[in-house]
């Protein structure tokens, strides 16, 4: 008679391990459980699990943190995360690291059979990751505050910290020296008997209007009046000893740069004015363009605006509307970096990815959907996603996926 697999189920509620427990007994699983990722941990140094099935939000160490060092230390040991916290951030996190599957709560009875059957019978397999992407993922905080706060409220998300457990803070009314006025801790208002005097008359704190005065007055500085702490004189005065150009190129550290194109055109001029001198003008070298990157999106205005705002750094970005210019442009060359969009006219569910991961298996891929999914997330990055961005995203977003991705090649 074959062994029963053994599992570990971790979750600070002991009520949702022993849940687990009792619907997996039936189906002849033998199942030890932990209520946190340090018994966890300690319990399978000293024995061995076919399959972990940890939670994500947990006190010390979150779910992610444990399935990273389950991976490293175990690696045959198959994992399945389940949260009440779902987010297509925490689904690719869990995926690229190791994860065969990732299930939201409330699940039922079947559909954690369902899943355990997969994960144990093989069907189920880890996503193509290097050892390298595993040390680069983010697992401190693996949701974002925005989808904490649709499932736990405002109140909730606004507490929390980088274990991902709410921090609890003090009321600032409770602190000593709290001045009610400044709505700060104030050592004045310590010295003045825990009053304020002059707060109290005008409303306002006497220490605050001081900085805005303060402030006010720096942001009056006319940089025209004077040229720096080490040269108090004006414009003016400079320009009628060294010329208007000078003037024009001074920095604000009161030195001048002349740009090198207006460097070149003097030079000319003075080549001109001494006939039979040569000078040779060295052309520098432009700064070489990064990899390529290659845009599929079928909305052109978006299309254009993530080459505007990847070109600035540097980026050689191509563009495709159609899956058929998609499919050309691969074909035609290897991009280190393509940008998806996962509804994209004529192509069906992530026939693209595969294309991609079927041509040109070296080449890095990032999906950007305006109709996120944590079931699309989990496929894509089971598929070789290394990052899956819900629209719409900041430009600064976009630039951190792109040199995260390049990070990994680098």
């Amino acid at each position: 008679m074959a062994t029963a697999a053994k599992i570990m189920v971790v979750d600070d509620e002991a009520q949702i391990c022993q849940n687990v427990e009792k619907i997996l007994s039936k189906n002849d699983y033998e199942i030890v459980h932990a209520t946190s990722a340090k018994e966890a941990l300690n319990k399978m140094a000293k024995d061995s699990f076919a399959l972990l099935i940890s939670d994500i939000v947990m006190p010390e160490m979150n779910g992610l943190e444990l399935l990273k060092l389950v991976k490293k230390e175990w690696p045959l040991t198959k994992a399945v995360m389940m949260t009440a916290y779902a987010s297509t951030d925490t689904a690719v996190k869990a995926i690229r690291l190791g994860a065969l599957d990732y299930m939201s709560k409330p699940f039922t009875p079947d559909e954690l059979r369902s899943t355990v059957d997969l994960a144990l019978s093989g069907k189920l397999t880890e996503a193509p990751t290097t050892e390298k992407e595993k040390e680069i993922i983010d697992v401190d905080i693996p949701f974002d505050r925005e989808e904490v706060a649709k499932y736990a409220g405002d109140d909730f998300a606004d507490k929390l910290g980088p274990s991902d457990m709410p921090v609890v803070e003090a009321a600032p009314e409770t602190l000593e020296n709290y001045c009610a006025v400044g709505s700060m801790v104030c050592d004045i208002f310590k010295k003045l008997g825990n009053t304020c005097k002059g707060g109290a008359k005008t409303g306002e704190c006497p220490q605050l209007k001081a900085k805005k005065k303060k402030g006010a007055k720096e942001k009056g500085f006319d940089s025209k009046k004077l040229i720096g702490i080490d040269y108090p004189f004006s414009y003016e005065e400079v320009a009628s000893v060294t010329g208007p150009e000078y003037v024009l190129n001074l920095q604000h550290e009161g030195v001048s740069f002349i740009p090198y194109e207006q460097l070149k055109k003097n030079v000319a001029q003075m080549m001109e004015q001494a006939p039979g001198v040569s000078a040779d003008v060295i052309e520098f070298p432009k700064e070489a363009a990064k990899a390529k990157i290659l845009v599929i999106e079928d909305e052109v205005a978006v299309n254009n605006n993530i080459r505007k705002i990847l070109s600035k750094n540097n980026f050689h970005v191509d563009q495709a509307v159609s899956k058929a210019e998609a499919l050309e442009k691969i074909e035609e060359q290897a991009y280190a970096l393509v940008l998806l969009d996962l509804k994209i006219p004529e192509v069906k569910g992530l026939e693209l990815l595969k294309a991609i991961r079927d041509n040109r298996p070296e080449t890095m891929v990032i999906i950007i959907t305006g109709y996120a999914s944590i079931e699309t997330a989990v496929e894509a990055s089971r598929m070789g996603a290394v990052d899956y961005l819900p629209k719409p995203f900041t430009p600064e977003e976009i630039r951190n996926a792109a040199e995260k991705a390049f990070q990994l090649a680098a």
